[in-house]
């Protein structure tokens, strides 16, 4: 190992802005030493050692950038980290703590490990050892090699250095998600942190290895005896995990005696030239915030590497226009022995003009040509009904985009302006889902530039990769293209591709590239849009009328607080988990813009969620929306236009003007409602915060609290108060007048007590003179007894029910009136632009003029949809929108919406990060080329979140715009489905409001004779995971046949009117599952199929198990948000199939599904397997238990004995449960909202919470098994105030 070809980064963070997060003095120490023994000439040998303290988390993210990007091919590289390390359950992921870092913003204000991973995989160093001393760094690891797993054939595999060129070796000091040990060492003087001073100490004094060169592998098992031997516990022991690592990296040399280390200066050092380049480039960041052409000009190439990356041509008609062979002569541009390559004869725009031109990214990308080559050809036939090969296609293996450009002689050559990177179609179309994800993130070409053996070493390894025979030796001397016509199999031959997408295949790119290059040219249009908005945060949209929020259907606090910020905010994020009325919201928008007299335009990649908006829009008021787009959604428009000009909707009774004054005021009766139920909380919530602090304080002085009633019985608020103030004054006073003062208080306490009082005070009130104190304390009792008597007559003269009634009236008169008042203004604006209603009909037949008819038309019809596909159907004017809403967005790319955001004042982006996000179609070589051309950092990137092939554009508003909002109503799964993700995915936020009675009853298949489980696990034990047909994806079939056994059972006994769906994470096991149950009423598919639809019953068929290869098992695990959709697609019941104990052993959801699922054993006898089920969340909350008591007490006394504690009812647990004369009913307990919720809302909530128990079957463990009849509402100050204020409750 030479010694000039090791590069170390040292970055550490010991001082914190945040008071959220203690300083780490140790950190000083543990840079300087590490520093030390790496830059020793007898141990580290490092040839540079960069230092990187206190970075800011712009600094911090530039300093990796940089570092890792200058690494090359023959050098190794060392990352090293001490500091805090956090890991945030919001978005499951670690982070790393910078000097600015906030607790509650660490997606913005701290360094993910995500982005490290990324940058490693990049880095084209040979390999890369990453030491992180910081608290649950082991979660970083988790997914890639773990420690301790004996797997030789893997380890095989890890010894590829050319298809996979890339190792990462990491060692982490603590376990996944717990705090590593900061304590020195013993012996240590160096004042370095535990992890940190083990390794030091044992480098510079030989205790590793007795002698020769220290490997990862070497160290990580110094670490764990050492820590072993100290007793430090096994979750704070170091971990290790490696990417495609083996054991022969080295890193430093075992010295044969202790070598001295330079001693620490007092004064930290100044900032380091490794810091200052970082913080030079961050500052140059903060500088060109916003230079919008390079960002445009960067998607604009990332779209065109992505058309390209997705085709596939037929070979024999797309021949010589959509591809061109290359089969003479050898190859030079891949192998990088030649620069310039021919331009073939026919090749669009290659001869046009003497000097004819195809640079991409620059003019309109209607005028041109884009070219991309790669060797080897590959053909990959199809197959046709009965499993007939049909259509064959052909790409090249790899792929690299090229210029066209004239040689010296005038001659038109093609030259590379990228490096090769993997065809992503044909990698996904060879490999399963995890496995061509993993391929496409992580490969990268290795070969030496010149050296065409190295170059056909990678092809055959990555052929072997892809399971892709030679069908012709590939020799780079002679190319030839003998087999490339006759192949009728997969396979790789000795040809060349060049691709040249026609105007067909880019024709959906070509209109977003064409916006994003007219946009570049336009940047002094951008202030003042929506897309402005995204960088830049900007003020309020001035108006000083409150939002009227027009709602044609049910609507909460959290989509009405959507809907309010989408009218005055520039920039509107907001999150939308499943079931919580996303499209009910959009519709909302839509339905408030047009009428306030604002344009609002609703758009997506997902064509479903658009027609679903638009259909609900279209069945408020046809004319609200109008759904425009592309070739389909051009003709629909067409025949929507002909039925309104044939048959315009009827004027409705009354204008739009006056249902929206009719509207404004039930607005107003509406807020006082509000204020009122607001205020009976508040009160509430302060009269129990009163009482507790009595029964404290009462208890001090060892009086009872049913004796305070019977004290100044006679009395009124005014004596209680003279009485405080003369006992205060009293046990103030001093020497013998403060005697006779206390004395006389008694007396005038005691005179005041009831005669029933008085023998039950305690001995201390017969003293005299009684210690001032104690009469002291009994004065704050008297004050908080008076304070009791104050509130309370305002609370009994409540008329909760008279309100809550008003307010339901008041909720459902604003549906109607909202329905009526958008027929009003459809209807109204129909009949003033009816000729511009038949212009546009006259443009759709014609199929031109379009854009100038839909401009013309939005003078009068307000709202509009589309995808973002088909953004060229609308003028590319700035500001042509008052409002665009971006539906699903976290399934959109970036660029997708820019152009959108470019015609719009506001914005609202609306999705959910937690479902399924974009897939970006380019691997992250192409995109790192696109960022390169367009001078962007990848750290600029990452600040602001703006990575292509990684963020979608709800990742860039979240990170740009103000904190998103959350609906939080979730209305669609029954509660124990809910729970699930609930907990999982969203923290516990969403409130669980789903009406079960409506929901069809789930099936006990199982005959157990209990209550059909809604979550069931049918266990297959026995099952194998296998290769799907091609060994393409994987299947399971002993789960397929457990599905099909399932699905007719199922059949047989759910109503008809019922439907079933069957999910799997993998197509080949999709594929096998549709042939055995797919019928009208059963729908099966990938998760990414059922995204947006919902069914009664679902079964999930995960497929993995024990013989399933780790990564592939991990990656189903690891897929949360996979997870979720599945789970969430289920209404009534779900059921998982598979290997029970399997999944039970993995971590998340899958984990939380297996716990919470009732077992179906089928391999038993009694048909259940008796593992007890665990419940979702008890309450825990010692006061709600000892209010509930207290009411069990009560409810006792009057000869309740059947009953039930926290009973669960319909999925919703509840406090109490007793059998009364009429039924059963329903006790809530209510202690009142969190701190930071609203009270009218909380309010409202219970209520409509209780309404869903009425009916429900109940009891059957305690209580008499019936239906709730009843539901009771006890505030918590009822309880506290004794049985007196209970009694009306119960009578």
């Amino acid at each position: 190992m030479r010694n000039n070809d090791r590069y170390a980064l040292l970055i550490g963070v010991s001082t914190y802005d945040s008071a959220d997060y203690h300083d780490l003095p140790a950190v000083r120490a543990d840079l300087h030493y590490m520093q030390a023994v790496l830059q020793n000439t007898e141990i580290g040998q490092y040839n540079d050692c960069e230092m990187v303290p206190e970075p800011t988390r712009a600094e911090m993210l530039h300093a990796i950038e940089s570092f890792l990007e200058q690494r090359q091919q023959s050098e190794s590289a060392l990352l090293y980290f001490s500091g805090h390390g956090e890991f945030c359950e919001a978005d499951n992921q670690l982070y790393f703590l910078t000097r600015d870092s906030d607790r509650a913003d660490l997606p913005r204000t701290a360094v993910s490990a995500e982005f490290l991973e990324r940058t490693l995989q990049a880095c084209r160093a040979a390999t890369k050892i990453v030491l992180l001393d910081c608290c649950a760094s082991g979660s970083v690891v988790q997914g890639w090699r773990a420690k301790g797993r004996d797997d030789s054939a893997s380890d095989e595999a890890e010894r590829s250095t050319l298809l996979r060129p890339t190792g990462v070796y990491f060692i982490t000091a603590s376990d996944a998600l717990q705090a590593a040990s900061a304590m020195a060492p013993d012996g240590s003087t160096l004042g370095t942190s535990r992890f940190t001073g083990e390794i030091v100490e044992g480098l510079r004094n030989g205790r590793i290895k007795d002698s020769g060169w220290i490997s990862p592998e070497d160290l990580f098992e110094y670490l764990t005896a050492q820590m072993v031997r100290k007793g430090v516990p096994q979750e704070q022991r170091p971990t290790k995990s490696t990417i495609r690592a083996t054991h022969t990296l080295y890193f430093a040399r075992s010295v044969a005696r202790p070598v001295s280390l330079p001693a620490m200066p007092q004064e930290p050092p100044g900032p380091s030239d490794a810091l200052l380049k970082a913080r030079a480039r961050a500052a140059a960041d903060s500088e060109n915030a916003n230079d919008w052409q390079r960002l445009l000009c960067y998607y604009a190439q990332c779209l065109s590497a992505q058309a390209a990356a997705s085709m596939l041509p037929d070979r024999r008609s797309g021949r010589n226009s959509q591809y061109f062979l290359v089969d003479e002569g050898p190859e030079t541009i891949q192998s990088g022995l030649g620069s310039v390559l021919p331009a073939p004869r026919g090749l669009p725009g290659a001869h046009a003009s003497g000097t004819g031109t195809g640079k991409a990214g620059s003019g309109q990308a209607a005028d041109q040509h884009e070219y991309w080559y790669g060797y080897p050809a590959v053909t990959l036939p199809s197959r046709g009904g009965g499993g007939r090969r049909t259509d064959v296609g052909i790409a090249p293996l790899l792929i690299q985009q090229m210029e066209l450009a004239p040689d010296e002689s005038g001659r038109v050559v093609l030259r590379p302006s990228g490096v090769p990177s993997l065809h992503t179609k044909v990698v996904t179309e060879l490999l399963s889902e995890d496995e061509a994800a993993q391929l496409l993130a992580r490969w990268q070409p290795t070969w030496q530039h010149g050296n065409d053996a190295q170059m056909i070493r990678a092809v055959r390894e990555l052929l072997g990769a892809l399971g892709l025979p030679e069908l012709e030796p590939l020799d780079t001397s002679a190319l030839r293209a003998d087999s490339v016509n006759e192949a009728l199999r997969p396979g790789a031959h000795n040809a060349a591709v060049i691709l040249a997408p026609s105007s067909v295949e880019r024709f959906a790119t070509d209109g977003l590239v064409e916006n994003l290059l007219a946009i570049s040219t336009r940047t002094d249009e951008i202030p003042g849009t929506a897309l402005d908005a995204l960088l830049n945060a900007a003020a309020p949209t001035p108006g000083t009328d409150p939002v009227l929020v027009v709602a044609a259907g049910p609507s909460n606090e959290s989509q009405e607080q959507v809907v309010v910020s989408a009218m005055t905010q520039p920039l509107t994020v907001a999150t939308g988990p499943p079931g919580t009325g996303k499209s009910e919201v959009v519709t909302s928008v839509v339905a408030t813009c047009v009428a306030a007299g604002e344009s609002v335009l609703v758009a997506s990649t997902n064509n479903e969620a658009v027609d679903v908006v638009a259909q609900r829009c279209d069945e408020i008021a046809p004319g609200l929306l109008m759904r425009t787009g592309n070739v389909d959604a051009l003709v629909k428009e067409a025949e929507k236009l002909e039925q309104l000009l044939s048959d315009p909707p009827a004027q409705p009774g009354r204008s739009s003007a006056t249902l929206a004054g009719e509207l404004r005021n039930l607005r107003s009766r509406t807020a006082v409602l509000r204020d009122q139920a607001g205020r009976q909380v508040e009160g509430e919530v302060q009269l129990a915060q009163v009482l507790w602090q009595r029964a404290e304080s009462a208890e001090k002085v060892g009086l009872s609290v049913a004796l305070l009633p019977l004290l100044w019985e006679s009395g009124g608020l005014a004596e209680l108060a003279r009485w405080e103030a003369r006992a205060r004054g009293a046990a103030t006073a001093r020497s013998w007048w403060g005697r006779w003062r206390r004395t006389r208080a008694m007396k005038a306490l005691i005179a005041a007590a009831g005669p029933e009082a008085v023998p039950e005070l305690p001995a201390w009130t017969g003293e005299r003179p009684v210690a001032s104190d104690l009469l002291n304390d009994l004065a704050d009792v008297t004050a908080l007894e008076r304070q009791v008597r104050e509130l309370t007559p305002a609370q009994l003269a409540h008329d909760e029910q008279t309100v809550h009634q008003a307010r339901t009236a008041c909720a459902t008169t604003r549906t109607e009136l909202s329905a009526e008042l958008c027929k009003a203004i459809s209807a109204e604006a129909l009949g003033h632009g009816r000729s511009l209603l038949d212009q546009r009909l006259q443009t759709l037949h014609q199929r031109k003029g379009t854009q100038r008819s839909q401009l013309n038309l939005l003078r009068h019809l307000k709202g509009w949809a589309i995808t973002t596909h088909a953004v060229r159907q609308l003028k590319p004017d700035a500001k042509l929108f008052d409002l665009v809403v971006i539906d699903e967005a976290s399934q959109c790319s970036i660029a997708a919406v820019l152009p959108l955001l470019f015609r719009a004042r506001r914005a609202l982006i609306i999705g959910d990060p937690m479902q399924l996000t974009h897939i970006p179609g380019i691997s992250p070589e192409q995109e790192r080329q696109a960022r390169v051309k367009a001078g962007l950092s990848a750290a600029w990137l990452e600040d602001r979140r703006l990575a292509y092939h990684v963020h979608s554009s709800y990742h860039a508003a979240a990170q740009n715009g103000e904190d998103a909002l959350l609906l939080d109503e979730h209305y669609r799964c029954h509660p124990e489905i809910a729970d699930i993700v609930n907990g999982h995915c969203y923290s516990g936020a969403l409130e669980i409001m789903t009406d079960v009675r409506w929901q069809v009853p789930a099936v006990d298949l199982m005959d157990t004779g209990d209550s059909a489980p809604v979550l069931a696990w049918a266990n297959v034990p026995s099952g194998e995971s296998a290769r799907g047909p091609g060994g393409k994806s994987w299947r399971n079939p002993s789960e397929a046949a457990a599905v099909a056994d399932i699905v007719r059972g199922l059949l047989r006994r759910l109503p008809e009117n019922a439907t079933v769906g069957v999910v799997t994470p993998f197509r080949a096991q999709k594929d096998a599952l549709e042939s055995m149950v797919g019928s009208d009423r059963v729908r099966v598919g990938t998760v990414h199929a059922f995204q947006g639809g919902q069914r009664d019953v679902m079964i999930l068929s995960p497929v993995a198990t024990a013989n399933t290869p780790p990564r592939t098992a991990h990656w189903v695990a690891s897929q949360v948000n996979l997870w979720n959709v599945a789970i969430t697609r289920a209404k009534s019941q779900l059921i998982t199939v598979g290997n029970h104990a399997y999944w039970q052993q993995q971590t998340g959801l899958p984990h939380l599904l297996s716990s919470r699922s009732l077992v179906w054993d089928r391999t038993q006898s009694t048909g259940v397997q008796p593992t007890p089920v665990s419940e979702p969340r008890l309450r825990q909350d010692h006061r709600r238990r000892d209010l509930t008591d207290t009411v069990q007490q009560v409810l006792a006394s009057r000869g309740v004995v059947e009953l039930e504690r926290d009973a669960l009812v319909g999925g919703q647990r509840i406090d109490l449960l007793f059998t009364a004369s009429e039924g059963n009913t329903a006790v809530v307990v209510d202690t009142g909202p969190q701190p930071d919720r609203n009270p009218a809302r909380h309010l409202r909530l219970v209520h409509e919470r209780a309404g869903l128990l009425v009916g429900l079957p109940s009891g059957g463990r305690g209580a008499k098994a019936g239906l709730v009849t009843h539901v009771v509402r006890i505030p918590a100050w009822r309880i506290l105030a004794g049985p007196n204020a209970l009694a009306p409750l119960f009578d």
